[in-house]
């Protein structure tokens, strides 16, 4: 204990032998007061200096040199960010090479000449280019998980308000630009698809909702072009649509992969809402080809119940009044032949979902078939 602290207790003793004797005329409630108040000084000069000395904290441990390559040949990169840069030696101050893209596929370079640093990955890219971005600004992780990582990261990003036009168009040329590298096969090939795929229709959609014209655009134009397989134009709105049917082709040729399911959901509503007014062709028509085509894909698929809820609801409200169904004779065959598909989706879907659907379809039938 410091001598100044072993000073103040022999004073502080004196004080309070002197006052606790009552040598002083204090009442007793003043003098037990006084007494506690000293006592409280006393803790504060002496105890509390004590238990406050600074303590030494240890640095972090770096890791050795060794341990970091050993991560990094056991992991896969994952640029999360837009305009990373390249740098041409582990140094901010070095050039930059260039910028790399949301989710650019990079490797690491085990052959660089450097050795590795904690905050610095040496990487190559698929043209051959080597430098080194910021570790703490991408994501590294073990190679079954960078899949996974790289959909997470991009979805955040394409479902975010704060993203402009232009930067979900380079997620979603990303994504397809990785789908079609032959990486990826089977079940992860159709996810990886399918949210390519979900990933161009958040981007078409927001052009739409910006009236983006890609006539004065020449960036989005070239987006467009692209991507003009994937793509409808609706002539009367002026919008553009992802394709159902691209994801309907997926899933014919993966039919049994696990996201199958999930890319008819794409499918179901990637198709665009059209007023058919009182064209019974047309509404028949836009029930087949999305939720019902769903229900006799998937008879157990994720979205059954709310699928099978909608097209009920329609099909009733077309039906309640038997003399207001517009199929005044004569008849066109194309109701027919609608009415005739439906019928056979409705026969081969789930039981319950057929004991809620059919009777409505042959109503129809009934009334259009005369």
């Amino acid at each position: 204990m410091p001598k100044l602290n072993l000073k103040f207790l022999e004073s502080f003793g004196f004080v309070l032998h002197f006052v606790s004797k009552g040598n002083l005329r204090f009442s007793d409630s003043f003098r037990f007061h006084l007494v506690s108040f000293l006592i409280l000084i006393a803790f504060k000069f002496v105890v509390s200096p004590l238990s406050s000395e600074p303590k030494f904290q240890t640095k972090p441990k770096q890791s050795k040199p060794s341990e970091i390559l050993k991560r990094d040949l056991n992991s896969e990169i994952v640029i999360p960010v837009f305009g990373l840069n390249l740098h041409l030696f582990a140094d901010e101050k070095s050039d930059v090479l260039r910028k790399l893209k949301f989710g650019e596929p990079v490797r690491f370079d085990q052959d660089s000449l450097e050795s590795p640093k904690e905050d610095w990955i040496p990487v190559k890219l698929e043209d051959g280019l080597s430098g080194f971005i910021k570790r703490s600004v991408v994501r590294s992780v073990p190679a079954k998980q960078y899949l996974s990582t790289l959909v997470f990261e991009a979805e955040k990003m394409i479902l975010s308000k704060q993203i402009d036009f232009l930067a979900k168009q380079e997620i979603a040329d990303t994504i397809f630009a990785i789908s079609s590298t032959g990486k990826f096969t089977g079940d992860e090939f159709i996810f990886l698809r399918a949210k390519a795929g979900f990933f161009l229709k958040k981007t078409v959609d927001l052009m739409n909702e910006k009236g983006i014209k890609p006539d004065n655009d020449p960036n989005t134009l070239e987006f467009l072009k692209r991507h003009q397989t994937k793509l409808l134009y609706d002539y009367s709105s002026g919008k553009y649509y992802v394709d159902a049917n691209y994801f309907w082709k997926l899933i014919e040729s993966y039919p049994k992969t696990k996201h199958s399911d999930y890319a008819g959901y794409l499918a179901t509503e990637s198709i665009p809402v059209i007023d058919c007014g009182v064209d019974l062709r047309c509404r028949l028509e836009e029930i087949r080809k999305g939720k019902l085509r769903y229900l006799y894909l998937f008879p157990t698929g994720n979205y059954v119940a709310l699928y099978t809820k909608d097209v009920v609801k329609v099909l009733d409200s077309m039906t309640k009044d038997p003399d207001s169904i517009p199929c005044f004779p004569p008849v066109t065959e194309a109701i027919k032949s609608e009415i005739s598909q439906m019928i056979r989706y409705a026969s081969e879907i789930g039981p319950r979902e057929k004991k809620q659907i059919l009777p409505y379809l042959q109503i129809l039938k009934k009334e259009c078939f005369r």
